[in-house]
């Protein structure tokens, strides 16, 4: 994948869509290329979540961002496989169990906030999220 410090071809319409991605703490893939407004330096465990999304995507990553945009349970579907893969990557190289969790609470955290449309409840991202890892 592509790494380009920029903002996404789409980003008018995502912040139209209700969602509110804050661009310096925010990364999008849109297709082959991971967009990084802020330029920050990219965290593996993040890779594996944007690596998600481009498979997600396929050939055709528009069609894939309008439905992403336009229906909030897709997103959350599409999210939650993302961060599960992430939570599995990490989970890799994190051992402990206390630890796993607190990782597992801020990945459901962020799926349950403004970010996605704030549309479930940070219990029931928790629980999707794990439900759909391999850990």
């Amino acid at each position: 994948m592509k790494i380009q410090q920029a903002l996404p071809p789409n980003y008018n319409r995502i912040l139209n869509s209700g969602m509110r991605p804050d661009p310096q703490n925010t990364i999008f893939t849109y297709g082959d290329t991971i967009y990084n407004p802020s330029g920050r330096e990219i965290p593996d465990y993040l890779i594996k979540h944007e690596e998600t999304h481009f498979l997600q995507q396929g050939s055709n990553p528009n069609a894939w961002w309008n439905r992403y945009i336009t229906d909030p349970y897709f997103r959350i579907e599409q999210e939650t496989e993302a961060y599960a893969k992430q939570y599995d990557f990490m989970c890799q190289i994190v051992k402990d169990r206390n630890a796993r969790y607190k990782i597992l609470y801020q990945l459901a955290l962020s799926l349950s906030g403004i970010r996605y449309g704030a549309v479930i409840t940070q219990m029931s991202a928790l629980k999707l999220i794990k439900n759909k890892s391999k850990i």
